[in-house]
């Protein structure tokens, strides 16, 4: 990447723009910062809003129970099946996901690759 941080994205989940991103900080193949969702990111909300509650859940002393734990994988199996992307503005390029965890207005994600933008 660009030696200039950029500060601002786009996140994309199956081709849908679904909000925007302040980054807050890219280490190596992991990004974090705030996710401002849109109106269309709530066909995603449930899924990740569940996936936070069960992450939640063992904060503490207590374990999450065993159904739980299969609820868990479960959740993580659906939000790794989808197809996540960031566009990142400043420097006009595309970052595709291996992994994105929204949780509440926090996120970080994983990236697979890099691409150029394309033009239209």
């Amino acid at each position: 990447m660009a030696s200039m941080s950029p500060r601002t994205a786009t996140l994309f989940i199956n081709d849908k723009q679904v909000g925007a991103v302040k980054v807050k900080s890219l280490a190596d193949s992991w990004g974090f910062g705030e996710f401002v969702p849109n109106a269309a990111f709530g066909e995603f909300a449930t899924l990740f809003g569940n996936w936070s509650l069960l992450m939640h859940a063992d904060d503490g002393d207590k374990k999450l129970s065993e159904a739980a734990s299969e609820e868990l994988r479960r959740l993580e199996y659906q939000l790794d099946s989808l197809h996540a992307s960031l566009f990142l503005d400043s420097v006009a390029e595309w970052l595709d996901l291996a992994q994105v965890n929204i949780d509440g207005p926090l996120i970080e994600w994983k990236v697979m690759a890099r691409r150029a933008r394309v033009r239209d």
